[in-house]
């Protein structure tokens, strides 16, 4: 969802012109992007404060772990998304073609987290490949604090990946956007 949404802002305001009426103001493209990622980042935790209560609420499924922890990894997974978003924005010249692009990039990723397919019924090469995932982190640390009360004591190696990428698409895809603008 995050991709989605992230791409379809920037190239509605390319669209409709008002990318460049940002460019001309004394703002950097740092702040222009954090101005579009922070309101995103906080719709999709409220989106996951959603799902965790639905989840409890109607299927009595408890929460073993800690919540800002959960909460902290979903940002920075939102983080990810956004930037995958923003990149798809930056290389698309239409929202359709971004929507049709990102399934190229979401439905790979969703297939090689281990949440549709265990990793252990994957092939050796598609294994390998999935540490390039960011999803299959985040797939983990949600799996490990939800189901088993997993804390960072145990699941830092994962936090730590999802950190790298949740530093790393974004500034990728700043980059990109700086470039092109």
């Amino acid at each position: 969802v995050s991709t989605l949404i992230a791409s379809a802002s920037v190239l509605k305001e390319r669209e409709k012109g008002t990318m460049e009426q940002l460019l001309m103001t004394p703002a950097s493209t740092g702040e222009i992007l954090l101005a579009k990622f922070l309101p995103l980042v906080f719709f999709l935790l409220v989106d996951v404060i959603l799902a965790l209560a639905a989840a409890n609420v109607f299927f009595g499924m408890p929460i073993r772990g800690s919540y800002p922890f959960l909460l902290i990894a979903s940002a920075l997974y939102a983080f990810v998304g956004i930037g995958f978003g923003m990149l798809l924005g930056s290389v698309c010249q239409s929202q359709r073609q971004a929507q049709l692009t990102s399934f190229f990039i979401n439905i790979p990723l969703i297939l090689l987290s281990g949440t549709v397919v265990p990793f252990d019924t994957m092939p050796a090469l598609m294994q390998t490949i999935s540490y390039i995932d960011p999803l299959r982190y985040y797939a983990v640390i949600a799996r490990g604090v939800i189901l088993k009360g997993s804390g960072i004591n145990i699941l830092w190696p994962e936090l730590a990946w999802l950190t790298l990428f949740a530093i790393l698409v974004p500034s990728i895809s700043a980059l990109r956007f700086k470039r092109q603008n």
